[in-house]
């Protein structure tokens, strides 16, 4: 089969989930295109400038179809069968005419993402919200990355008969981490967003006697006093830890939602701490719940030798069931 896909060119936990399905798609037999936005035929200072533009005027639709229709002339030379988008501001193209099947893969409910963030005011985050589900209910599927974002959608954006969830994955790794006192602990990713609850992490590495790093894009503000260590090269950084951290804010959405570097820390056979209110890592292997006032607790009782093994043979069995080419399997049978 002939397959377009289309998604972002930041290595976000999105672009990873794209490549992962380029990839499993290539191993099947598909002839897979991708095109990267923004990427060479985007004109990157164009693609910058429009969306400075529609920040400034409130117009995510303008942004969005400028996309799209950039992205017709390019689909339109080829006869694709499926045309799978990532991420609500690449996704409008999938409201458009198309003869194949049309595949929306929703990393996240943007609009719920800008309620919770209060940036922006309600009529454009109300506008922003029927853009995300004219796109979902003109798609033949509407992919989450995990039973809990699904349920959330269901229950607070659109409960459609096409909503499936075909679970995030990961490449987990032949050499695991191992064992080491005194224990570090790592976080990896951005922490930009509100979401990625800086308080919390500035206030855990102010009481923790163990290193926490943190690897990611964005530099944080000087005053959250975080052992910011820049981007990241390569993750086999993670082979210098003993356990992989995240950080999570408290609404409704991060409660109910999913996080990518969890999988990536599992397939390390990294043990994970997550705080007690985040569901999904509830029903993974290898995952230790958290709060303010026990973490130095938890780590204490898992950094006993025996302890730790136990977990991180929990975390390796877990990421080797999260391989992606069991979590996509899926995807093959719908297209």
């Amino acid at each position: 089969m002939n397959i377009a896909i289309i998604g972002t060119s930041e290595h976000t936990g999105g672009y990873v989930r794209m490549m992962a399905f380029k990839n499993f798609l290539e191993l099947k037999n598909n002839n897979v295109d991708i095109y990267k936005i923004p990427d060479d035929f985007f004109s990157k200072l164009w693609y910058y400038y429009q969306s400075a533009y529609s920040k400034l005027k409130d117009y995510e639709i303008r942004l969005m179809n400028k996309i799209a229709d950039a992205l017709e002339s390019k689909l339109k030379k080829k006869n694709y069968d499926v045309v799978i988008c990532f991420e609500t501001k690449y996704s409008l193209i999938l409201t458009r005419k198309m003869n194949g099947l049309k595949i929306f893969c929703c990393e996240a409910p943007v609009a719920d993402e800008l309620y919770f963030s209060s940036k922006i005011n309600i009529n454009r985050i109300k506008n922003v919200k029927q853009i995300e589900i004219n796109i979902m209910k003109n798609s033949d599927y509407v992919i989450f990355p995990w039973e809990t974002t699904e349920n959330y959608v269901r229950k607070y954006v659109w409960n459609g008969d096409n909503l499936i969830t075909i679970k995030y994955g990961c490449y987990p790794k032949n050499k695991t981490v191992k064992y080491f006192f005194p224990t570090s602990i790592v976080y990896l990713g951005s922490i930009k967003y509100y979401w990625s609850n800086k308080e919390l992490l500035s206030y855990l590495t102010k009481i923790s006697p163990y290193k926490i790093d943190v690897y990611g894009i964005n530099k944080p503000e000087s005053k959250y006093n975080i052992n910011y260590k820049g981007y990241a090269q390569s993750l086999d950084i993670l082979y210098n830890y003993q356990y992989g951290l995240n950080t999570i804010s408290k609404d409704i959405l991060r409660k109910k939602h999913f996080s990518s570097k969890l999988l990536c820390y599992l397939s390390y056979g990294l043990p994970v701490l997550y705080p007690e209110w985040q569901l999904f890592p509830n029903e993974l292997k290898g995952c230790i719940s958290y709060n303010e006032n026990n973490f130095l607790d938890k780590i204490e009782k898992y950094s006993d030798i025996d302890e730790w093994y136990k977990i991180s043979n929990d975390a390796i069995e877990q990421g080797r069931l999260l391989d992606w080419n069991i979590t996509l399997k899926p995807l093959e049978k719908i297209i």
